[in-house]
């Protein structure tokens, strides 16, 4: 009787065992799958991961900030012959490139600074075809986009933005405007102004990240740039400007816009914001 109570026993216990085991089963059969498809998905080749249209935008953008306003600017001056220069706008789109991949990276990756340095090999080229001071001041912003990204510098904040912001309204837009008018005024340089701070508001999530601070150091360059198309005429698209930098403070600076999209938006949002205020010169 006993054995047969036994018996009977590690049947039933079998026979409970085996949908747990089954259902163990089933699940080790769907995890793998699971798991090597969220592999796959982790390890595409790099060219998929890239946002094209993001550096389209960031690139044509800030493209429109250096080229357009010198033009704009020099419309009714009696300057000299344009000197078409076209590996000065070869170099401008790298290092826009340049700009947009170390900024939208992180700071301080390796791959940085490889993509720092093409700019930089590329000013070998226009050594023939500009002066001296012209070429220093073209190497300034990959040089400036260079200490940016070593960590033991630590300009990966406020004080980076103003390097930053600094050189890039300097440096392409009096190169391109000498270029264009064989010299160099100071009101134009004063003119440029405006372009200073929408760097200093557009890019400061980018070098200012953490919540409070981010918010306060936005919203500081961000009433200054303000104030500054509040001396436009009035008319639609200086209310545009206004509409766009409030905008842009409230919701994609407050509401913490992801940063694979942040260079995108922030560079189109700063070229209208520009186009805007200079367009209104006279």
């Amino acid at each position: 009787m006993a054995n047969d109570y036994q018996n009977s026993l590690a049947r039933l216990n079998q026979l409970a065992d085996n949908p747990t085991s089954a259902s163990f089963t089933s699940l080790d059969n769907v995890h793998p799958q699971t798991r090597t498809t969220q592999r796959r998905q982790d390890n595409r080749p790099q060219w998929q991961q890239i946002q094209w249209v993001s550096i389209l935008i960031a690139v044509l953008s800030q493209l429109a900030i250096w080229w357009i306003y010198p033009a704009i600017y020099s419309k009714n001056l009696a300057g000299g012959q344009w000197q078409h220069n076209p590996l000065l706008m070869t170099y401008s789109i790298i290092l826009a490139l340049a700009i947009f991949l170390t900024f939208n990276r992180g700071f301080s990756r390796w791959l940085n600074f490889g993509v720092i340095l093409i700019p930089m090999v590329f000013l070998y080229f226009l050594y023939q075809q500009v002066t001296m001071q012209q070429i220093i001041l073209l190497a300034l912003l990959p040089l400036a986009l260079l200490l940016i990204n070593l960590k033991w510098l630590n300009l990966q904040n406020i004080l980076g933005l103003v390097l930053y912001s600094g050189i890039a309204t300097l440096a392409l837009p009096v190169v391109i405007f000498y270029q264009q008018n064989t010299f160099l005024t100071a009101p134009f340089i004063w003119s440029l102004l405006p372009l200073l701070f929408s760097y200093l508001f557009y890019m400061s999530s980018i070098f200012v990240t953490t919540g409070r601070d981010k918010r306060a150091t936005s919203l500081a360059f961000g009433i200054i740039l303000l104030l500054d198309v509040l001396t436009l005429p009035w008319n639609p698209w200086t209310l545009l400007a206004i509409i766009i930098i409030v905008f842009t403070w409230m919701v994609l600076i407050n509401l913490n816009l992801k940063a694979k999209y942040r260079m995108g938006v922030f560079s189109l949002l700063q070229a209208i914001t520009v186009l805007v205020i200079f367009l209104q010169q006279k």
